[in-house]
């Protein structure tokens, strides 16, 4: 691809996906009725030299996700992507910044998560996050800067390529997914059974907590399960989304046996260590040590692996590249 080819002209406007405006809406009832409650809460078994600042750290955190619930909702009313021609305007709540794809000297697609492009010009840098915006948008997105942007500009694009560019290509969102024999389909209504009579379980405990003991602050037990509800429920596509099995890579169940075993080992030791006395060896030299070589052991384990994987991903990519290209849809694993 050179620079300049697509319609240049052509001017967009992209939003954040409503997703973030649920979950700002819903964090803010949740977080400030947990503030109130802090607020109200029963501290007569607190010294009174300490019920204030109890009181200020309680609503602190809580007051904290508070705004940081609101600041979701400002940045979806205020948030907006802008394509116009050559130029891309990032515009934030506060901010606003505008780059040239004519002078980017980097543009770097990073495959991590739903998908990360940083772009880089002399004097101004800015980030696309594909995951704030819907599959079609995330695609029309990709193929303007792959087209636009010099190609001796852009870096890591055959993983990228590989892990977010051809499925983007090829989800249809009417399309009804079957998943085979090493894939799960995860739905909303998965979900639900899974966590709402966990949120209920929940919530019954509070009720109890506050009514029997006397402890109102229990009443948010069920905040943090829900905050997880929700974000798995409308993280996940209407239709649902399928996802390999655990039991499907026998690699990723290898790294798993090998991390429990350990596991399993580590606390053996320490164990022994706590209730045998070792003469020679001090108890707490004896722990860090273990605790010091396991560390090293899992992170050389995990960069094995991670390794291992890159190389797999790397070798694919190299189709990946091709077929998109030649705009194929075909499908490959």
């Amino acid at each position: 691809m050179v620079a300049g080819e697509g319609s240049a002209g052509e001017y967009r406007v992209f939003r954040l996906r409503k997703y973030y405006l649920y979950v700002g809406l819903a964090g803010l009832v949740l977080f400030f009725t947990m503030t109130v409650l802090c607020l109200l809460a029963d501290m007569d078994d607190v010294p009174a030299d300490r019920r204030t600042l109890l009181a200020i750290i309680s609503t602190s955190i809580s007051g904290l996700f508070t705004v940081s619930s609101l600041w979701l909702i400002l940045s979806y009313i205020y948030s907006t992507l802008i394509f116009d021609g050559f130029k891309i305007i990032f515009r934030g709540v506060l901010l606003r910044k505008e780059l040239d794809l004519e002078r980017v000297r980097q543009l770097r697609w990073i495959g991590g998560g739903a998908g990360i492009i940083k772009l880089k010009t002399l004097t101004e840098k800015g980030t696309i996050y594909l995951d704030n915006f819907a599959y079609e948008d995330r695609l029309w997105i990709v193929e303007r800067l792959r087209n636009q942007a010099p190609e001796s500009h852009q870096e890591g694009w055959d993983l990228f390529c590989h892990r977010i560019a051809m499925p983007l290509r090829r989800y249809d969102p009417q399309t009804i997914h079957v998943p085979d024999k090493n894939e799960v389909l995860l739905t909303r209504k998965r979900w639900d059974w899974l966590l709402l009579p966990f949120i209920l379980l929940t919530a019954v405990f509070g009720l109890v907590a506050a009514w029997k003991f006397g402890l109102p602050r229990m009443l948010t037990a069920p905040v943090l399960p829900t905050a997880l509800w929700l974000f798995l429920r409308y993280s996940t596509p209407r239709k649902g989304m399928v996802a390999r099995k655990l039991s499907a890579d026998p690699e990723q169940n290898s790294q798993l046996a090998f991390f429990g075993w350990f596991l399993l080992v580590y606390m053996l030791i320490q164990f022994v260590n706590r209730f045998v006395n070792f003469p020679w060896l001090d108890e707490s030299t004896l722990s860090i040590s273990v605790s010091v070589f396991g560390i090293c052991v899992l992170f050389w384990r995990s960069y094995q692996f991670d390794k291992a994987n890159y190389q797999k991903r790397l070798e694919a990519s190299k189709t990946s590249v091709k077929e998109w290209e030649a705009g194929l849809k075909t499908d490959f694993s």
